[in-house]
């Protein structure tokens, strides 16, 4: 039998070719729903058992053998859980991992993985602060060197981050910066802190790698610290939480590429595309019992990222030899 526009199936025939095809794309959108929370659970779940093979294994890691330019940041710790530092601790080290990826002369240590041992170690909480037991935890995750630091308030409306580096061969410790920053302008201190970093470590960036580095992922603070609150809850392997931090990250600023990439499926946004979705699918079912179904490619539209210009910064910063 040809299929046309003058086609005179039968009702039921129709009825249930229908059905199927709306049971398909709402399994389809079921789906690509849940996809990006299951293997996102999947991923912590495999690093986690990573992070427990390397502690098992701890007395067989020679440190020598680690290679001299990996490098790993840890969140930057406070005295105690505050709903403003915390976050600001983790996203700050987020921000500063992608910044330092820029120079392919450094191999970073992916945050699944460093998240994954601080787990292990049970240290997402208290952080590392003690440059006497950092030198482990870099073995543990394969970094010759680890950035360790803190945030504190130094005065209202104003933070002070403090950074060293920790050689893990060694057990060396380089006192790096401490730089005083406006909440308002707390990324230019991170981008300061990774200029200083590849100054610090003898690595020369090419005019196009420093203007990837200066480029500011977010200039909101609010973004900012609910992006933080994001990468808290995956070291903590709450999946869930992550997604939905991401997400208001993401609606906060739109510009923000990485909020955007970690929001793949953030809760809300889940249930309201596919209630949206079950919808129309519906819509278009009853529409086809009656009439031909028509079907079009809906145009695409992604909005350009922006850039901010760069600015005189208002920071200072004290650099210790």
């Amino acid at each position: 039998m040809q299929i046309g526009s003058k086609s005179r199936a039968a009702p039921h025939t129709r009825r249930l070719l229908i059905t199927a095809v709306a049971l398909a794309a709402l399994t389809a959108v079921s789906a690509c729903a849940t996809t990006p929370l299951k293997r996102r659970t999947a991923l912590i779940g495999d690093a986690d058992l990573e992070a427990k093979k390397a502690v098992a294994a701890e007395n067989s890691i020679d440190a020598a053998k680690i290679p001299a330019r990996s490098f790993a940041v840890l969140p930057f710790t406070v005295a105690q859980r505050d709903t403003l530092l915390t976050p600001l601790g983790f996203g700050l080290a987020d921000l500063l991992t992608t910044d330092l990826t820029r120079s392919p002369q450094l191999k970073l240590v992916e945050r699944l993985h460093t998240d994954a041992i601080l787990r292990e170690l049970d240290l997402v909480d208290a952080g590392v602060t003690d440059p006497k037991t950092a030198p482990r935890v870099g073995k543990l995750m394969g970094a010759r060197r680890i950035l360790i630091g803190n945030i504190m308030s130094a005065r209202p409306g104003v933070v002070r981050i403090n950074a060293r580096v920790v050689d893990v061969l060694s057990g060396t410790v380089q006192e790096l910066t401490t730089a005083d920053a406006p909440l308002e302008r707390v990324v230019d201190a991170e981008k300061e802190l990774a200029l200083l970093l590849f100054e610090r470590l003898g690595i020369t960036l090419t005019p196009a790698q420093r203007t990837l580095v200066e480029q500011k992922q977010t200039t909101q603070l609010a973004a900012l610290v609910s992006y933080g609150r994001g990468v808290d809850a995956d070291a903590h392997g709450d999946v869930v939480a992550a997604l939905a931090a991401y997400g208001d990250a993401a609606r906060m600023d739109v510009a923000f590429s990485a909020a955007r990439a970690q929001s793949t499926a953030a809760p809300a946004a889940q249930q309201q595309t596919r209630s949206s979705a079950v919808q129309r699918v519906m819509d278009l079912s009853t529409t086809a019992l009656n009439q031909p179904i028509a079907t079009r490619v809906p145009e695409a539209v992604d909005a350009p990222l922006t850039t901010s210009l760069a600015v005189a910064l208002l920071i200072t910063i004290r650099v210790t030899p």
